[in-house]
């Protein structure tokens, strides 16, 4: 295990077309010009607000036996589909990222006056931080990896296929997630609700 690692902030760049693709927008020329502009308001206010970090660590990984992965020495995860996605790996890169309490803050407020237009596309904007986000822990991960002479996976997280969710809290406890302020409900959510979590092998 090597020691956690806090990025913070992690420099996150939410691009206009990403956020078109959650409102379920193709190509700028279908966006009505009015709807238009207050998407640009809508990103422009959110910009202001994201407080992207996040808090990852290198950790052993192994595969006992089938359908099995042991991460940490002491995550071990029932799944097939994580399994899969880490055969071959003997380390991988476990992380928990957000874009921040101040956005989920700031979409529970625009809803609560009514404002439902507005209030969409917060949620789209920071869904497509949040997104944008795990792409730039992709990209430490793979650098980490890259270190030790390894290839990072695909990202895969609790939740994902048939990795049960409730593995989020050890997760989540590994590289101490509370360091950067998300906390794991009863029902295994994160807190912020615009957070990721999830690991990234190294074969």
């Amino acid at each position: 295990m090597s020691p956690i690692q806090i990025a913070d902030p992690v420099p996150v760049m939410v691009p206009r077309p990403m956020v078109l693709m959650r409102l379920g927008y193709r190509r700028p020329d279908q966006v009505p010009e009015k709807t238009g502009r207050l998407i640009e308001e809508v990103m422009e206010q959110g910009r202001a607000l994201l407080r992207p970090r996040a808090a990852y660590g290198l950790f052993d990984a192994a595969s006992p036996e089938p359908g099995v992965t042991l991460l940490a020495a002491t995550l071990r995860a029932s799944s097939r589909s994580l399994h899969e996605r880490l055969a071959g790996c003997r380390r991988a890169v476990l992380f928990a990222a957000t874009i921040g309490a101040e956005a989920d803050a700031w979409i529970h407020e625009v809803m609560e006056k009514g404002e439902m237009t507005r209030g969409l596309l917060a949620d789209a904007y920071a869904s497509s931080a949040a997104i944008a986000l795990g792409l730039e822990v992709e990209t430490i991960a793979a650098r980490i990896l890259s270190g030790e002479g390894l290839s990072a996976t695909k990202r895969h997280a609790p939740g994902y296929g048939d990795w049960p969710l409730s593995d989020q809290a050890p997760l989540c406890g590994l590289v101490g997630s509370e360091r950067i302020g998300i906390t794991v409900t009863e029902d295994f959510l994160m807190v912020p609700a615009k957070s990721i979590s999830g690991v990234i092998g190294g074969r």
